[in-house]
């Protein structure tokens, strides 16, 4: 992997989340987490658990690998 995993996740997570046209703090409500910590999320700063990839996936609906996946070129 070129990129930390939590960048790969936060870049993941934000893409996924624009492209569902969701703001943040709608998603934020979906996800049942704080704005700050999706911006830590987001910045691949924050350290999330199995079981907050798995909430963040769900609120995304998709499955927890694609927040995982490393983009492709």
């Amino acid at each position: 992997m070129s990129e930390p995993l939590g960048q790969i996740v936060g870049s993941n997570v934000s893409r996924l989340r624009e492209e569902q046209g969701l703001g943040k703090t709608a998603f934020c409500l979906m996800a049942g987490i704080s704005r700050p910590y999706l911006n830590r999320i987001e910045s691949g700063t924050a350290n999330i658990t199995l079981k907050e990839l798995q909430r963040l996936a769900d609120s995304l609906d998709v499955a927890p690998e694609l927040l995982l996946a490393e983009p492709r070129d």
